[in-house]
Order: structure tokens, then C-alpha cells, then sequence
């Protein structure tokens, strides 16, 4: 029983790969982050090396799992309880000066405080989301003016600029290699804009069909343009688009503090199914 700790991406799926799909809602971050790390390279969030974990019982089965891929803190599943201790043990071997844990509320808690009562910090709630799946997709009634299309090359300043924007917005840092992951979403078709009048006012990202699943993110407007149903209506397509490429979930996470946001995308048919934190560790 315990964990093993890998940079090595083929050695994580192999090991680990079985115990994500299982549950591919729960999951949804790892899958995700795992097919773009296989698809991109292991430097596509960062130039460090990614770190991959798996814990496995007494019984030989794989229970747990994490990933971090620096400069971002650590991602778990869901934790059994006799995991968490000795994944602070064993992480901080590798990097004492972990800067954040995230995952489903019940899990990135103790991991959090149980890293601030070894390392003598302090753990501070970064964001606080709620997952959602998508139901009966509920279209905006009235449907604001304008018309939804996939993103092309042509787009692909605008795409940059507004993915930092939103990235501001959050909080996050910006993504290492933006550029790489603007065109892998054009090439596929995962960005989705909202236009009128042949000008883009809103956008919605859909990653990749993974297990079955699609997640929309990120859904941006830029201020000016908030409060006219233009997110509503990027978001519509890109689920519509999400559901046309073969997902049989669609998902996205909303910010608890953002009660526009979690409004909406409930009367879009969204259903929340947990919460998720992200803790910082001062």
C-alpha cells in the first residue's frame, strides 16, 4: 500500500489509466489534463517536468491518483483517508514549497491543511467551483441577436488575447505556451464564438471527447459586452457542437463566487453534481 510517484507520462496511464476512466465525471480534470499532456507534449503547461502519482491498496488495486504540472499545484481524485498523510510525505521530498492543492472539496482540504500543519504555512481558499453536467439543454428564450460558428485561423489573435483576459479574470497565471494550445483548438474546432453583425462578442472552449465526456471551458465576454445573453449563446453552440462530436456528458465548472455565472448555465439545463476547491499554501 502507498504511493508511486513518476515523471513518467506512460507509466502513469498504464497504472493509473484504468482506475480515471472509471469514473470519468469525477475525474474529469485528470482525464483531461492526462490526454492533453499525451497529445502536446509534457511541457504544454510549463517547462518543469510533470509530476504523476497513484496510490495503490494493500489488495493491489489503484484507489487515487494525482498530477502537477509546475508552476500549478497539485490535482487529486478523490482521497481515501489513510492516502492523504502519506502524500504529503512523499510530495514533499520531491517539492517542499508546493504553492496549491485542488480537487474535489472533500479530498483538497485535508491534503491542504495536512501540508500547512507539516511545512508550518497557512492555507487560504483560492476558488471555491461547483461541477456541472449538462441535462436537457435549455437554449436562451429570447436568443440574443447574432449567430454561433466555430473559430477559425483567422480568429486566432482574438482567441490569445481573450484567453488571457480570462485567465486575469480567474486569477491564474498565464498558460506557458498559449499559443500551442490556441491552435490545437482551432485545428480540432474548440473554440466556439458568438458574433453579430460579423463582429465576435462572446467565446466557448470544449476540450477534446475524452471517455465519453466534453468539458466547455473556458466561456469569456468581454466587459462591455456582459449582461446582453452573449455567453448564453456561445455556450448553447459550443454544447451543441460538443454534443454533435460524440460526448455523451457534457460538463464544465463554475465559480461559487460568481452568482451570474452559476445562474446561467442552470437555466442552460446544467446540473450540479460537487464541489471543487483550490487551495493556496502560503
Amino acid at each position: 500500500m502507498g504511493w508511486t510517484i513518476t515523471e513518467e507520462l506512460s507509466a502513469y496511464e498504464r497504472a493509473a489509466g484504468e482506475f480515471l476512466r472509471s469514473d470519468p465525471i469525477r475525474n474529469t480534470v485528470l482525464l483531461t489534463v492526462l490526454d492533453r499532456l499525451r497529445r502536446q507534449g509534457p511541457t504544454i503547461y510549463g517547462d518543469a517536468p510533470p509530476h504523476f502519482g497513484w496510490w495503490t491498496t494493500t489488495g493491489g488495486e489503484v484507489a487515487a491518483a494525482f498530477f502537477r504540472t509546475p508552476p500549478f499545484g497539485i490535482v487529486v481524485s478523490p482521497l481515501p483517508s489513510e492516502a492523504i498523510v502519506p502524500l504529503v510525505r512523499d510530495y514533499s521530498a520531491i517539492d517542499p514549497a508546493l504553492p496549491a492543492v485542488s480537487g474535489p472539496s472533500d479530498s483538497a482540504r485535508p491534503v491542504a491543511e495536512a501540508w500547512a500543519r507539516s511545512h508550518g504555512r497557512s492555507v487560504t481558499l483560492s476558488r471555491a467551483d461547483r461541477l456541472y453536467r449538462l441535462g436537457d439543454l435549455i437554449p436562451p428564450d429570447p436568443m440574443p441577436d447574432g449567430i454561433g460558428r466555430l473559430a477559425t485561423d483567422r480568429d486566432r489573435e482574438l482567441a490569445i488575447e481573450w484567453l488571457l483576459e480570462f485567465t486575469r479574470d480567474i486569477g491564474d497565471p498565464p498558460p506557458a505556451h498559449l499559443d500551442r494550445m490556441v491552435d490545437e483548438r482551432l485545428t480540432r474546432g474548440g473554440l466556439s464564438l458568438w458574433e453579430v453583425d460579423g463582429t465576435p462578442v462572446s467565446m466557448a472552449g470544449t476540450g477534446p471527447v475524452v471517455t465519453g465526456t466534453v468539458r466547455i471551458a473556458p466561456v469569456f465576454t468581454p466587459k462591455p459586452l456582459r449582461g446582453k445573453g452573449f455567453a448564453a449563446a456561445a455556450t448553447t453552440f459550443a454544447c451543441r457542437h460538443a454534443l454533435a462530436s460524440g460526448a455523451r456528458d457534457v460538463m464544465l465548472f463554475a465559480d461559487l463566487a460568481n452568482r451570474t455565472s452559476t445562474a446561467l448555465y442552470q437555466r442552460l439545463g446544467f446540473r450540479p453534481l460537487g464541489d471543487y476547491d483550490i487551495y493556496r499554501l502560503d
